[in-house]
């Protein structure tokens, strides 16, 4: 987004993290930050009009969250359930809320979820995410059929497995790291994983004049996983 001229307001759980990317993308004067809970609605309040006063104004809002556990049918506890819905579907409901009224005086105006290709094809012991993932799609139409009217978007993301700093770290803790990142590479048939900005330019996109026709739906980035 800061590559394509926007002001960019970030905003996670840890300060640190947020620090971090501010000295990575060296763009201090067109990109705010602020941490806080979305699960929590007054963390979402404060950071939304924090938003809207840096930006001076808000038209385009992008929800990425990600938590998971192993757990299966037989084993997950409702706990860890609720847990992963916490953050993989109810906060985004909270901030995608709360940023609507913002995104209606900016319109047109677009509303980009990070959702996952195990939300449209099922993963082994990860009920729970896939759960929350598949509920982050359906929530996708049910917002882009409220906002429609009012001129607003919403669109979903649903990558695989993308090789981010988190990513690299989980494969670099497997036992033999090679043969975890081939066989993962395998399981796409392009034959390897996703790059940030692959995924990055998808949310350009949408977030873009190029898409104005688009609401409601799933772009998958998958690496043909889904059709393998």
């Amino acid at each position: 987004m800061l590559a394509a001229g926007a002001a960019v307001f970030i905003t996670g759980r840890r300060r640190e993290k947020l620090d971090e990317a501010r000295i990575r993308l060296a763009e201090p004067e067109c990109l705010g930050l602020a941490a806080g809970d979305f699960t929590r609605e007054s963390d979402v309040a404060t950071i939304t009009e924090e938003a809207v006063k840096f930006l001076d104004g808000l038209d385009t809002v992008i929800v990425s969250s990600g938590n998971s556990a192993i757990g299966s049918t037989l084993n997950a506890t409702r706990a860890q359930f609720e847990d992963i819905l916490a953050t993989n579907l109810v906060g985004p409901f909270l901030a995608i809320q709360a940023a609507a009224p913002h995104l209606i005086r900016a319109a047109p105006a677009s509303v980009i979820l990070l959702a996952s290709v195990f939300g449209v094809v099922a993963m082994k012991e990860r009920v729970a995410y896939s759960t929350s993932k598949a509920g982050v799609l359906g929530m996708t139409r049910a917002m882009a059929m409220d906002l429609a009217e009012h001129g607003v978007r919403v669109n979903a993301v649903s990558p695989s497995l993308v090789l981010t700093e988190l990513a690299r770290d989980v494969i670099a803790r497997e036992a033999d790291p090679a043969a975890s990142l081939a066989r993962r590479q395998a399981q796409h048939p392009l034959g390897r994983l996703g790059q940030p900005s692959e995924i990055g330019a998808a949310a350009v996109y949408l977030a873009s004049d190029d898409s104005a026709w688009t609401t409601g739906q799933n772009l998958i980035i998958d690496g043909g996983l889904s059709i393998a």
